[in-house]
């Protein structure tokens, strides 16, 4: 296999840079025991953030919603003596 990389990298300097790089990442994950997080610690946290955008989504739709129904309100009491109530 290294003949065959080696043949392909030695006309091109930037090749053998990349290669020798790749080869050096590879080395290195296969060496670490414990390289990061687990899938599961993953998956934790990710719905964490999922649960976390969903509530901030839920509280600006009520927010958004309220709103629009009192800017509605006073659309549709724009003719009336009072200015339809809104101030």
């Amino acid at each position: 296999m290294n003949e065959t990389i080696g043949r392909f990298t030695s006309w091109n300097p930037d090749l053998t840079l990349a290669a020798m790089w790749v080869r050096g990442r590879v080395v290195a994950a296969r060496d670490e025991e414990d390289g990061g997080f687990s899938t599961v610690e993953m998956v934790i946290g990710i719905a964490i953030i999922i649960a976390i955008l969903a509530a901030v989504a839920v509280i600006l739709s009520d927010a958004l919603t309220g709103k629009a129904a009192q800017v509605g309100g006073c659309i549709t009491g724009a003719n009336s003596t009072n200015n339809g109530g809104c101030a």
